[in-house]
């Protein structure tokens, strides 16, 4: 479990630890260590991992999410520092781009918190998370923001992606415990990135996996409701 932290603090380490990881990321050699996780226990990645993440979250507990999360971000092909800022994918963009183009299905295999008055982190081991391009963007509400089960939904309605294999896949995902969960979500978020699917929103993945222990039906059912809502929306726009 987190240590005792306001829940504005622990989102705002979220956030930079995803900015720092991709910042990291930009060496190749570092991008590689932190890619080789793959979503397993903390305890066999210590050597290639450890120099990169040990100070940053040495204050936050949730050591395997924080280390499944890093290699999850290093593993993504299209990372803020190659092309443009790193953003999820919202459910409903104003606009479609060439990147929600549906791949062929052939191809394929298938509660809110207030906010709190944070203190300031540690800049040396927190930076701020933002574009890199300076620009000023809206701050979205934390539960506004994409979980996985809405990434998921996008994958299906946008991206070609099997529906019944995605629920399966899903109602799998929501019944694990950390240790099956983990090494699942790598090969699935390296499925998704595969075939140019739905960016996941990595604090927010941060944020549920550090509690998935101790509050694993609670997280579950936000994803399963986001999936079916997100799912239904889109499709609807759709037609």
């Amino acid at each position: 479990m987190p240590p005792t932290l306001t829940t504005a603090q622990r989102r705002e380490h979220y956030d930079a630890f995803v900015t720092a990881v991709l910042n990291l990321c930009a060496t190749n050699s570092i991008r590689s260590d932190l890619a080789s996780g793959r979503g397993r226990p903390v305890e066999e990645c210590g050597p290639r991992m450890q120099p990169y993440l040990v100070a940053r979250i040495s204050h936050y507990g949730a050591r395997r999410a924080h280390y499944t999360v890093a290699s999850l971000i290093a593993m993504q092909r299209h990372l803020a520092h190659e092309e443009r800022p790193y953003t999820p994918e919202s459910a409903f963009p104003a606009h479609r781009t060439a990147a929600d183009d549906p791949v062929p299905a052939a191809e394929k295999d298938g509660p809110d918190d207030t906010a709190q008055t944070a203190q300031p982190l540690d800049p040396g081991h927190a930076p701020a998370a933002g574009p890199a391009t300076g620009e000023k963007t809206a701050v979205q509400p934390w539960r506004a923001r994409p979980n996985l089960g809405t990434s998921l939904a996008i994958a299906v309605a946008r991206h070609g992606f099997k529906q019944h294999r995605m629920d399966d896949r899903l109602k799998t995902l929501t019944r694990l415990s950390s240790p099956l969960l983990h090494p699942r979500l790598w090969t699935l978020a390296a499925h998704l990135d595969r075939h140019n699917a739905a960016r996941l929103d990595f604090a927010v993945l941060l944020d549920d996996l550090a509690w998935w222990d101790h509050d694993r039906l609670h997280t579950a059912d936000r994803w399963r409701e986001s999936y079916f809502q997100t799912l239904d929306r889109l499709v609807s726009q759709e037609n």
